[in-house]
């Protein structure tokens, strides 16, 4: 294994197992600094665990390799764990620019454990006892799992192989590195703004509120209306300016298609290396790699499978889009892909009396959760949710639950 170092600040809150309810990290406590620190120093204390293990000179059993090997990188796990919640929810620059220090060296890392030629001898001498051992179904369904793991990683291939495999992955850790974070900058990039008020015409007045203050955050006059990662716009339901509507769709679609953060070049290379990493292990295409760890196994049954829900699921799209044409007509609009969403709605009040403005207020977070989600847990299994405002969560907006069964005995914490 390569080495990675890292000196490690005294007062790093992700050096040590977190003391709050159920080992809750303390959030308000870490910087930047402190996941990326934990995160070298843990691959250093994962690498000297796994030396360990296959240094022994033991034979190989079920503790002294599986179970060793899962209770190693305690502090990687710990530091991951807090580090990519981070970078999904509060990205900032300093948080991507260590994700793109960093990744590459877990994939190095990920490789230098699962490409040990040792390391898998012991593994595979488990696995071949693994009925003839006094295992109960959990041990060999994990001694089975690790073994597999390890396959499909490339553990089987020759030094020649495992090289050329390592070479591969580091180039994808950094291309998917990248195409994550192109995505999620190009997104902020493409939220639409919007100059006269009257083009909100369809929005309630806390969206527009929001709205406002979108474009006041990034010291902009007027509203900005933000796009979510999925495809669907949820605002396309709403707006009545036809413009506008087009103007959200387009936005949204053409995310990291162009300039700065442009993902088809990348999104290319990775597809080659995938292709490319796919064959070396034995498999073609691509897919077929992903789904050797499925039920489904292999992509003709996928395809198989898909297959037989194509007739009915574009016969049912060509009936929708048949009562959206007529609807579009009224307003004499020839029905385009922005204005899908905005006549279903339409047609949903029409046909079915369900205007969603009025069903909303039934529908706000508390209602929802409180009064739905967590009521509802307490009627079917009995648990109890308690407010712990002195928890901090890892964004100011999120608030912290306790969580107690039918008995009143705490069983974990719930982050929203």
């Amino acid at each position: 294994m390569s080495a990675v170092t890292a000196s490690v600040s005294a007062d790093n809150p992700l050096m040590t197992v977190s003391e709050l309810p159920f080992r809750l990290p303390p959030f308000g406590d870490i910087s930047p600094e402190h996941c990326r620190e934990a995160l070298l120093a843990g691959m250093t204390e994962q690498r000297t665990e796994i030396a360990a293990i296959v240094g022994s000179a033991e034979e190989p059993t079920f503790e002294n390799t599986i179970v060793a090997m899962e209770r190693s990188g305690a502090l990687l796990v710990r530091a991951w764990n807090v580090f990519g919640n981070l970078t999904s929810s509060v990205s900032t620059p300093r948080l991507r620019e260590i994700e793109r220090e960093v990744a590459p060296l877990e994939a190095a890392h990920d490789d230098a454990i699962r490409l040990d030629p040792a390391l898998f001898a012991r593994i595979d001498a488990v696995h071949a006892a693994r009925h003839d051992s006094g295992l109960d179904a959990e041990g060999i369904r994990l001694v089975e799992r690790y073994h597999l793991d390890f396959v499909l990683a490339g553990a089987q291939l020759d030094e020649a192989g495992r090289r050329r495999l390592t070479e591969l992955n580091q180039e994808l850790s950094t291309l998917s590195t990248a195409f994550g974070q192109n995505l999620q900058l190009a997104t902020e990039a493409a939220a639409v703004r919007v100059a006269d008020r009257a083009e909100l015409d369809g929005l309630s007045d806390e969206e527009i509120a929001a709205a406002t203050t979108a474009a006041a955050d990034r010291g902009l006059d007027g509203y900005l209306l933000a796009l979510l990662l999925p495809t669907g716009q949820p605002l396309l339901a709403k707006l009545r300016n036809r413009d506008l509507r087009r103007r959200v769709f387009e936005a949204s679609l053409a995310r990291a298609s162009d300039g700065e953060h442009d993902n088809r070049p990348v999104a290319a290379r990775i597809a080659a290396l995938r292709a490319a990493r796919a064959r070396l292990l034995g498999f073609d295409p691509h897919a077929d790699l992903v789904l050797a760890d499925s039920t489904a196994h292999t992509t003709a049954a996928v395809d198989a499978m898909l297959g037989s829900m194509v007739p009915a699921s574009v016969a049912n799209a060509e009936s929708e889009a048949e009562v959206l044409r007529k609807a579009a007509i009224r307003d004499g609009v020839e029905l385009a892909a922005w204005d899908w969403a905005f006549y279903a709605e339409q047609v949903r009040a029409e046909r079915y009396a369900v205007d969603t403005a009025a069903l909303r207020p039934y529908f706000e977070l508390d209602r929802v959760l409180v009064d739905g989600v967590f009521h509802a847990a307490g009627l079917l299994y009995g648990f109890r949710f308690t407010p712990r405002p002195e928890l901090a969560g890892y964004h100011p907006d999120v608030r912290v639950w306790e969580v107690s069964d039918a008995d009143g005995a705490a069983v974990g914490l719930y982050l929203g």
